[in-house]
């Protein structure tokens, strides 16, 4: 951020604009007199952006001027750069619409990385916006330039570079036009995704004369239509033909119950292989893979169907990397060839909820004609599943990180309030796939570290449920600028499980015997986060023992206030995995 320069003062301007969402100075609404600007300003509106997170700088001042004055876009302030890109993300997870990320010229612009690379893996219609210097003055050692243009080219699917034009230059506005149509229609098109648009901004940087937006010539595109062809029902005709055929969900965006409901009802037919960051009906087939060994597996299917994208379990990609798969078609809208299994046969273009039911509607009228029904293949995989699934549910790990999270799910499904549960990604999110009756919210688009919190955060400002986040130690820590915010409310009740470091390192084979190196590999340490939450007025509880942590959860689950609450449990990596190995052995002896 621009904060040793000769454009200093911008930032004093900036806090003074930010205050007016609290205290109107003025109603006059008055606009930057840089045209590039406010015909950004207009198509932002114009293709439904509402909400918007603006970070201090003096560059960006225009830019964040202008959205603080649209009636149309409510602001946001966020000092971290890296944190206020997974803010944004976060609101556009729950309004399922696009949300603005501001930064000034410079690093800023690096910072917001991590949170366009996740959302160009999820298909997050994340719009970064940032200014720039004049093009003119890069490289050539003048004070924070660098080449921004393009700087993020390979985590957003568009962008677009714009510089001012004068105002009887009308062959430079159409190119603006045109530029801004392309980019934002396909950042919202179909198969959404980040975009990063970068404004070129000469001195003077404080005029603000204008009292009115010009109008956007909105282009709009259509999506592209998403019927059944004969195409989607002759494959699904085929898979239901098949002897072995198998289904692996990865992650997808959170949807309404028919998703739910749908796959809950294939289940009747086929073997479903997905997890909760998937569907609120998923099944630990993680667990039910416990025993497999690829090396010596000599398994064959005749049809694979997957779809979505990544899944948290290694096991099942290493499963089906080792069968002999005859033929193997994935589902998506974009046609993105992705061969998870090293032997993809087919891609199909279509949405997955669309062609799960149209392979529902066909698997009822097989069923009625006695055509379809559950084959000896199947009925190994469900034996297998319900199997681990009855040991998950009868299993009572000591305290532990295992308890902490079972304990909270299961408390959850007593609670009477709608509710959202993050979970970070590592340890925590594979947990929380054990234990969770409802769809998990995760940054699994590349499975950072970094964000988790920010993201959850975020999503808790423009959400009326409680929003839960569990995290471990080293992804809060990382991630405590998430806290450092005015907007938060009581809404968010964050799960701190701290064992002193990176626990899952100690559970990969090899790394259990490097000595010294453990500490620096697993970022052994002390910390806790009790003066964090003093300093950013967040509310603190926590638990050493079992007796602890029930009374605690009581109070996290059920307290009202006003700013956000964190929970710290403690324990130890060395009781975190003998709850874990206690359960695997449960497992491989009822098998």
């Amino acid at each position: 951020m621009e904060r040793n320069n000769d454009e200093d003062a911008g930032n004093e301007a900036l806090h003074t604009w930010l205050n007016k969402r609290d205290v109107s100075l003025t109603s006059v609404k008055m606009y930057s007199d840089k045209n590039i600007v406010n015909i950004l300003t207009s198509f932002l509106i114009a293709k439904g952006v509402r909400k918007a997170v603006v970070c201090p700088g003096s560059r960006n001042v225009p830019l964040v001027n202008n959205m603080v004055e649209a009636e149309q876009i409510e602001c946001f302030p966020v000092t971290d750069e890296r944190s206020a890109g997974f803010y944004a993300l976060g609101m556009s997870l729950r309004l399922g619409e696009p949300v603005v990320v501001c930064v000034t010229s410079g690093s800023a612009l690096l910072n917001v990385a991590p949170a366009m690379a996740e959302a160009y893996y999820r298909h997050v219609p994340l719009i970064l916006v940032s200014a720039d210097r004049p093009k003119a003055w890069i490289d050539r050692l003048d004070g924070q330039t660098m080449c921004q243009s393009g700087a993020l080219k390979n985590c957003v699917k568009s962008q677009a570079d714009l510089t001012e034009y004068a105002d009887d230059d009308k062959l430079a506005e159409n190119l603006s036009v045109l530029t801004l149509n392309r980019c934002l229609n396909e950042a919202l098109g179909q198969e959404q995704g980040p975009a990063h648009i970068n404004v070129h901004l000469d001195e003077p940087l404080f005029n603000f004369t204008v009292s009115a937006l010009p109008h956007a010539r909105s282009i709009d595109a259509l999506a592209a239509c998403n019927d059944v062809s004969d195409d989607v029902r002759g494959l699904i005709k085929k898979f239901i033909a098949a002897d072995r055929r198998l289904i692996v969900i990865g992650q997808l965006p959170y949807s309404s119950r028919q998703l739910d409901i749908t796959i809950k009802q294939l289940r009747k037919y086929f073997v479903i292989l997905n997890e909760p960051l998937s569907s609120s009906y998923s099944v630990p087939f993680d667990k039910a893979l416990l025993n497999f060994d690829s090396s010596s597996s000599n398994e064959s299917i005749d049809f694979l169907l997957t779809m979505g994208g990544t899944v948290v379990s290694k096991a099942i990609k290493q499963y089906i990397r080792s069968c002999r798969i005859a033929e193997h078609w994935e589902i998506n809208g974009a046609g993105k060839i992705h061969d998870v299994s090293l032997q993809q046969t087919g891609i199909l273009r279509c949405s997955p909820l669309v062609f799960l039911t149209a392979l529902l509607d066909e698997a009822a009228k097989c069923k009625a004609d006695d055509k379809v029904g559950m084959l000896p293949f199947d009925e190994a995989w469900t034996k297998r599943i319900d199997n681990v699934q009855q040991v998950v549910d009868e299993y009572e790990p000591p305290f532990s990180q295992l308890s902490a999270v079972r304990e909270l799910e299961l408390s959850l499904e007593d609670m009477e309030y709608d509710y959202d549960v993050h979970y970070a990604n590592s340890m925590a999110v594979r947990l929380g796939t054990l234990y969770s009756q409802h769809y998990i919210w995760c940054n699994r688009g590349i499975n950072g570290i970094e964000g988790s919190l920010s993201a959850a955060a975020g999503f808790s400002v423009v959400s009326d449920s409680m929003v839960f986040c569990v995290i471990g130690d080293l992804s809060f820590f990382y991630d405590q600028n998430a806290l450092w915010n005015r907007n938060l409310k009581g809404n968010l009740r964050i799960m701190l499980l701290n064992n002193g470091g990176g626990g899952i390192f100690s559970r990969l084979k090899g790394l259990d015997a490097q000595g010294e190196g453990q500490d620096a590999i697993a970022g052994l340490h002390i910390t806790n986060a009790k003066g964090i939450c003093e300093q950013n007025d967040v509310g603190y509880i926590s638990a050493r023992s079992e007796e602890e942590y029930r009374e605690g959860l009581v109070h996290f689950l059920t307290e009202t206030t006003s700013r956000p609450m964190v929970m710290e449990v403690f324990t130890s990596v060395a009781d975190d995995n003998a709850a874990l190995d206690g359960l695997n052995k449960m497992i491989i002896e009822n098998r």
